[in-house]
């Protein structure tokens, strides 16, 4: 019983410090693993260059990666976008709490305030 109570304890924390961190786990991951690719396909074509000296075949290699890369940065790119907006949008939001607990000081509890004393009394 024990035990497991633990285990759930420590699933709960490594959920819980992993859940923050996710996106930019994946994101090192999908990097890792695209180094890999390319490096493996730089020795591919490399070794298809060397035999076949006159193909332009070999070129469709570079464009394949160019893209490949260019979609990684352009998925880099509009994920930092979006992370900057959402931090943005919450200190916004944070802001706008904070001016409608202020603005809720500043109302008065009655009109009579703006009234002189000779107004009232009519």
């Amino acid at each position: 019983m024990f035990k497991w109570l633990g285990k759930q304890f420590a699933y709960g924390r490594i959920y819980l410090w992993a859940k923050e961190r996710l996106s930019g786990l994946l994101l090192a991951i999908i990097l890792l693993i695209l180094v890999s690719y390319i490096h493996s396909q730089y020795l591919n074509y490399i070794e298809f260059k060397s035999n076949n000296e006159g193909s332009y075949i070999g070129v469709s290699f570079i464009i394949k990666n160019t893209l490949i890369l260019a979609i990684v940065f352009g998925y880099i790119y509009f994920y930092r976008k979006i992370n900057q907006t959402k931090v943005s949008i919450k200190e916004t939001k944070e802001t706008i709490i904070k001016e409608n607990k202020t603005d809720d000081k500043e109302r008065v509890s009655s009109l009579d305030q703006f009234l002189e004393d000779d107004e009232i009394d009519r």
